[in-house]
This record gives C-alpha cells, structure tokens and sequence, in this order.
C-alpha cells in the first residue's frame, strides 16, 4: 500500500511539471488508418464501419479531436457524419496527398445538426474530396445529394422564411480540392450556419447545381478559391444570409469559371415551363456570383474574378443540347450541332438561317456575372468580369423577390470600382428591376469600367435599363468603350406598367465608340422616356422624375473646391467633401445648384482620392457622389 501512494504522488508531481494531463491541454489526434484501410476500392463498407468507430470513440472524449489521413486513397459507399469538436485533416498541406473518395449516390461529408441537434467547432482541412461513382449506377439516381453537406433540417418552400435554422456555429473548410466529378449536385452546401468559411480550395464540377451553396448563414467568409464547371452557380446565396450588425456574407478574392453549363438544359424542359411553347419559354439566367433571395443582406463581393463563355461566336452548352433536341423533334434525321458549334453572322449579326433555329433564340441559358435578386446592403466592388459568349444576358442584374411572405427590393447598392467585360452579344449589360433607398443609398453605379465587343441586344440598346419603379439610382464616373451600336448610359423601358426612375443623377461618365472616338455616349436615351417633374397623363409613361448633372474639380494650390449640380431646384442641400474616403467638411448648396467648399486645411493633392457627397438634408439623407476633378 505503501509503494502504491508514493507512485501515484511522482505521477501527480509529473503531470504538475510537464502541463499537466494531456487530454485537458491538447487535441487528441487519432490516425485513420487504425480504423480504416486506404487504397483498397473494395473496403468502402468496411471503411464507413471503421468510420462509425472512430466517432464513437471521439464522442465519449470530452476535448479537441484531430482525425488524420495519411497518404493514399480511402474509398466510402455511404455518408460520413462528422460531430463537434474535431478537425480532420491530411498528413501534408497537399491535398492530393489525401483523398476520400465516394462511390455510392449519397451525400459525402455531413453532420449530425438535425431534430435540434447543435453542432460546433468543425475543420476540414488539407483533403481531396471527391465522388467516384460507377456511372451505371449513377445513371438511376436523381442528382439531389451534396459532396459537403453541412446544414440544419432543411425547410422547403412551404415554410415561412421567418423560420431560419442555425444549428452549427465555427465551420470551417480550408486548403481542400472538392470534386463532385459531375455527380454530385451542388459541392459544398451551408444551411443554418452562425459563422463559418470557406477558404484556399479548389471546387469544381458540380452537375446540375452550384459550387458552394449558402441559407440561412449569418457571418460567412467565402475567400480565394477557385470554382470551375458548374452546372449552375459558382456561388449562392439562397435566401436569409447575412443579416444587421457584424452578420455579414463576405465573398471576396475568389476565380470562378464556367458557371451554367448543364441547369439551363433542365430548367428549359421542366415542367412547369413545358407549358409553355419552345418559343415563349422563360430564359434561365445566373450569375457567377449570386443572390437568388429573399431576405440576402448585409454583403461583400470584393476583387472576384469571374470568367465565363466559350468564346465570342459561340453559344451556352445548354443551349447547343436544346437545340438539338428541338432540332430532332422537327427532323429526325437533323445532324445533332458539335458542342463547340459555331454561330454564323451576317453583317446585322443576324443569326444565318440553317445554323441555329432562330425561334429559340430568346429561350437560351444565358451568363450573368453578379446577380443581386432579394438583396440590399451589398458592396460590389474591385471585381473583374469577363464573358465571351453569344449567350451573355448581363454583366449585373438587380432584381426584387418575393418569396414566403418576404419581399426583399434593392437597396443601398454600391457598384464600383469593377472592370466588366464582354463579347459576342450581351443583352442587358445592367439590368435594374425595382430599386427603393436604405441607409440614405438607392442604387449606385460609381467608378466603373465597361468593355463591350459586340452587340447590345435590347430595344433600346443602353447600358442601363430599368424595367420597374427605382426610387434613387446614382450612374457617376464610369466608362464604356464599344464597336457596335451603343445609344446611352439609362433608359426606362416601356413595359405597360408604372414604370420610372425617381431621381436619377448622371454625371462624369464617358463613352466612345472603338472605330469612331468622335462619338460620345449620352448620358440618358431621352426617345425611350420623359424627364417630369409634374404628374404625367398616363401612368404608365416611363419617365425619371428629377435629373441631376454637374461637376465639382479642385486645382492643386488653391483653396476651394467648386461645382455645381444642374436642375437641383433646392432638392440635394448640403455638400460634405471626403477626402481618402474621410468625411471633413460640410457646406450648403446655393439655389442655383451651385457649391463651395473651403478646402485649405485639408492638404488635398493630386494624389488624394476626393468625391463630394450630396446630401438632401440633415434628416433626409438622400446620397450620391461625385468624385472631383483635381487638375495642377
């Protein structure tokens, strides 16, 4: 007894000097291969059994858990659930080095965060995470499972969107290649998420869906990685993401490409659109980067690059299937059109009869590059857009949605600072579909670069169109070059309904035509709609209600900066200068439009980034900027 009692104090001495007991200090990290066999095909149902074990064991420990794979190929033939408390990682910082692949119709990586279950404290890191199923088998199954599937019990459309379902908190994923070989549906799908990421990895073929699918998440960070071959969207935000305060969407540094390759199809021949003839079908168009809504707020898209087509004469691979089956469907005997079919021109850029059926022309699947359905509160900012295609729909579309009793409207938009380009054809290079105001800011389109080769295939052929009431829409500081016809920066279209643009201000954008640099772009398309300040006889003439233009510059050595805005007629009344992004000095606007703002204290120089925000009063606070004019 004696020996037993001085053993037991050298071991509690120990513990005191080296840290005391590991458990409580560090992770425990177990080696899979204890529980699992790896590079043996056949041992995919024994691997889920060995998988099963090892969680058991990790449940009954109260710490940290790391679960490593070594180098090699483990092979799954059923679903993997993954508890709190654990990173699971490979041997190396290549993930190519460690690979789990699965190779049965089932969803890949998941939780247990169901019938109120919480789940917490998640990272997946340094894996290849792949689907590897016999397409024989794959062939009977509906594409309705995700790679990585971590969310909450799923709500359908049936429920209120009031009722979100955040069961996980601290999910990460980081340094991962996520390949759903064109059988998973969507890759990476986040439901009910409190804060998470998703960083460093390569996400590629999905089938019918998108590459990381975000609902119901509040703080999310979504950054430098690489999605390619989609079939639908690069990256989504479904409905109630984001939200006040520090819950906020952040998706930022990420290359995305080829984003609607396959959906298109399916959406063309679904049924509710079967209803429909092939001619009068509705369009499927998404973005790269995407809001579908309701209820999407609070939101940074920053230094992207998205770039999508298959060249400028070229059409959507959707597109090329519904044209073939159309085409047999008239024929049977028509030679199915190679993938990469070419589209042939004349002169007007008509499409040469024979090539293409012309009828479905306007049933196509078409590339948008950010799409803003069901948003408000969103910076879209420093990103680069590239799409060649002759199926291009927009570089940006804003949208309202009203979906299970919530209406979301765009507002307080900034687009600015974004280098967008296109060719072959783009119908709507932006397309504007209600807008209200928020936080003093409707919609503005600020500091933007646009590069269009091709054609602008709309009526009215602007860069801008509006097609639903836009309460504030600020269009200042842009560019556009183009070699087609391009006839101005807004127009309100004419859609039978009460369509008009409240207060529109234009001002410090430039455009010129490649072949002719005499011509300039307007900045309105006055024929398409009336500028009023007085009810009109019909309310449903579009019309914009208050145009405002003007300038403000500074000359480098003096002590002011001067301007004007024309027709203000009393309506923008206080004038705060920024410099370096820094509001400094307040001044009122005279009658006539005019402004002067004392700058001598604040050191301006050709260097500093200046803009003039304008103000409508101290309560009303209306805004929209103008960046000035600095000359030596």
């Amino acid at each position: 007894m004696k020996r037993k009692i001085i053993i037991f104090g050298v071991a509690i001495l120990l513990a005191f000097i080296f840290g005391g007991v590991t458990k409580t200090q560090a992770a425990e990290v177990i080696q899979a291969d204890q529980f699992m066999k790896k590079n043996d095909k056949t041992a995919a149902k024994e691997n889920v059994l060995g998988w099963a074990k090892l969680v058991e064991s990790v449940n009954q420990n109260e710490t940290n858990t790391t679960i490593q794979f070594g180098e090699g190929r483990y092979y799954f033939d059923n679903t993997l659930k993954i508890p709190s408390n654990v990173v699971i990682k490979g041997v190396t910082a290549n993930p190519e080095d460690s690979q789990l692949l699965f190779t049965a119709p089932k969803q890949g990586l998941t939780t247990e965060a169901v019938n109120g279950k919480y789940i917490k404290n998640i990272l997946i890191r340094d894996l290849s995470i792949r689907y590897d199923i016999d397409p024989v088998i794959m062939s009977g199954y509906a594409y309705t499972f995700s790679l990585i599937n971590f969310a909450g019990d799923y709500k359908d459309d049936s429920t209120s969107l009031a009722e979100p379902y955040e069961l996980l908190d601290n999910i990460q994923i980081d340094n991962i290649i996520a390949d759903g070989n064109e059988q998973a549906n969507s890759i990476i799908y986040l439901g009910g998420i409190k804060n998470g990421s998703v960083e460093n990895s390569k996400i590629r073929n999905s089938n019918l869906q998108s590459g990381i699918v975000m609902e119901y998440c509040q703080t999310m960070l979504i950054e430098n990685n690489k999605i390619e071959n989609m079939g639908r969207v690069g990256i989504v935000m479904y409905r109630g993401n984001g939200g006040s305060g520090t819950k906020q969407i952040s998706i930022i540094g990420n290359e995305i490409k080829n984003w609607m390759q396959r959906y298109g199809t399916k959406h063309f021949y679904a049924p509710a659109n079967m209803e429909y003839s092939a001619e009068d079908r509705k369009v499927m168009v998404d973005g790269g980067i995407d809001s579908y809504g309701a209820g999407n707020t609070n939101i940074v898209i920053d230094r992207n690059s998205l770039i999508g087509g298959e060249g400028s004469n070229k059409y959507n691979p959707s597109n090329i299937v519904i044209n073939n089956t159309e085409r047999k469907k008239k024929d049977p005997q028509a030679t199915d059109l190679t993938p990469q079919h070419v589209v042939q021109m004349d002169d007007a850029g008509k499409i040469i009869p024979g090539t293409l059926d012309d009828s479905l022309q306007k049933n196509m699947t078409g590339y948008i590059g950010i799409r803003l359905s069901g948003a408000e509160n969103v910076r879209v900012t420093n990103n680069f857009v590239q799409m060649d295609s002759y199926d291009n729909f927009a570089f940006m579309a804003l949208y309202e949605r009203d979906r299970q009793g919530v209406k979301t409207t765009p507002k307080n938009i900034i687009i600015k600072n974004n280098d967008f380009h296109a060719s072959g054809r783009i119908r709507y290079p932006i397309r504007i579909l209600s807008g209200t105001i928020n936080k003093s800011r409707g919609i503005s389109i600020e500091n933007n670069t646009f590069d269009v080769n091709g054609f602008v295939d709309n009526y009215y052929k602007a860069m801008i169109e509006v097609r639903n009431p836009v309460e504030l829409l600020t269009v200042t500081e842009n560019k556009v070059s183009w070699d087609k016809q391009v006839n101005g920066w807004v127009t309100v279209a004419s859609t039978g309904l009460p369509n008009y643009v409240n207060n529109l201000a234009v001002w410090g954008n430039t455009g010129t035509k490649k072949s002719d640099v005499t011509r300039s772009l307007v900045n309105t398309t006055p024929s398409s709609l009336s500028i009023t300040t007085v009810p009109l006889p019909s309310n449903t003439t579009p019309f914009i209600g208050n145009l405002y233009t003007g300038y403000a510059d500074y000359k480098v050595g003096e002590t002011n900066v001067k301007g004007a805005i024309n027709n203000n007629f009393g309506h923008y009344q206080i004038v705060t200068l920024a410099i370096d992004g820094v509001g400094l000095k307040n001044a009122t606007v005279n009658s006539d439009g005019t402004f002067l703002i004392n700058a001598k204290a604040n050191n301006i120089t050709k260097n500093s980034q200046v803009t003039v925000r304008f103000r409508v009063s101290g309560t009303e606070t209306y805004d929209s900027e103008m960046q000035v004019k600095i000359t030596e």
